[in-house]
């Protein structure tokens, strides 16, 4: 049983195979970056990709720190490998690494599929680099990275439940984008007095007419002789300024990628920044991490976590206050709270 379907994509830079979108009712398919357009969901990719990819992933191994951290493979740095996993998982559903000795080697989901054994359960990665040559890798060396799953096996990317929201942002772009394009008359209607004209003709007048009142030239003059009459229809302007001032579909997708509606620039009065920041890195972050850090652990053998210091440190105050009650609690050491607030010990 396959579960992963393969299609064609335009490019194999790893940043540009990380940034997938699905395109079918099954959760599997992918097209390439082309069909991202969307600028709340790539927002919202870039946030947390960036995030989890900026911070360190800690091991009590100094070799798998430096293997995850520092240089996974002799190509990529340890801040791109886990930024092209984290934008795989989220858009995708799903991302992988094979694991080669010390090093860790992306591998675009253009150039996998994956099978499971309908009797045994077994599962088989079939990595396929040119579209010709195939290489089986064993379950243990390779990383799967899996964001929501139903089987455990498999993942699905939360864009799949976007679906309704991505068709009506996009029609609304298209509205204010046609708007635009039309210049500042807007629809127009031509009049052409004691004459029956052919469509050919129609069209003619109609490129014509178009040509002299759009784009560069929206405000210049127009000159008409009495055989014709030029007029507007009225443009219904609330309906533009309802899809200008619709946050909703940001609001959702937002939810979706559980994410604070105030990091995808939308206000949120019921919450300061202190408040948001913490309900970020605890209820949005943290599922992220464990994500990774679950299957680093499993395929490794090796405990891993995320040192958050430094998300932490883009709130001096709240390092701060962190720092003093960790040292007044007795988790801390003086020089340990310290070194959290920047300080020498």
């Amino acid at each position: 049983m396959s579960f992963f379907v393969k299609t064609n994509t335009t490019n194999d830079d790893p940043f540009t195979d990380a940034l997938v979108s699905l395109s079918s009712d099954d959760p599997y398919t992918y097209v390439s970056i082309s069909a991202l357009r969307n600028s709340d969901i790539f927002t919202a990719i870039n946030i947390i990709a960036g995030d989890l990819a900026g911070n360190p992933v800690l091991c009590d191994t100094p070799i798998f720190n430096t293997m995850i951290n520092q240089t996974p493979n002799p190509n990529m740095s340890g801040y791109s490998l886990k930024y092209a996993l984290v934008a795989n998982m989220l858009l995708n559903g799903n991302a992988f690494a094979e694991i080669r000795g010390h090093d860790l080697i992306f591998i675009p989901n253009s150039q996998m599929t994956v099978t499971q054994d309908d009797v045994s359960g077994r599962l088989t990665y079939t990595y396929s680099p040119d579209g010709q040559t195939n290489r089986v890798i064993t379950p243990g060396s390779i990383l799967h990275f899996k964001y929501f799953t139903k089987d455990g096996v498999s993942g699905i990317s939360p864009l799949f439940a976007l679906r309704d929201e991505q068709q009506i942002q996009s029609t609304s772009n298209k509205l204010l984008t046609g708007f635009f394009n039309s210049g500042i008359h807007g629809t127009k209607v031509v009049q052409v007095h004691k004459a029956e004209l052919s469509k050919q003709a129609k069209d003619n007048i109609r490129e014509q007419f178009d040509e002299a009142t759009t784009g560069t030239n929206a405000l210049g003059t127009m000159v008409i002789d009495d055989s014709m009459d030029v007029s507007n229809l009225e443009l219904n302007t609330d309906v533009l300024k309802l899809v200008n001032s619709n946050d909703w579909t940001t609001r959702q997708i937002a939810e979706c990628f559980q994410l604070p509606v105030e990091r995808l620039g939308v206000e949120n009065e019921h919450s300061n920044q202190e408040q948001s920041n913490l309900q970020y890195i605890q209820s949005s972050l943290q599922h992220y991490m464990d994500c990774m850090t679950s299957e680093l652990s499993f395929k490794l053998g090796h405990q891993f976590a995320y040192n958050t210091d430094n998300l932490l440190s883009l709130d001096p105050q709240a390092q701060q206050k962190q720092a003093v009650n960790g040292f007044i609690n007795g988790v801390l050491t003086r020089n340990e709270a310290r070194a959290k607030i920047g300080l020498n010990p």
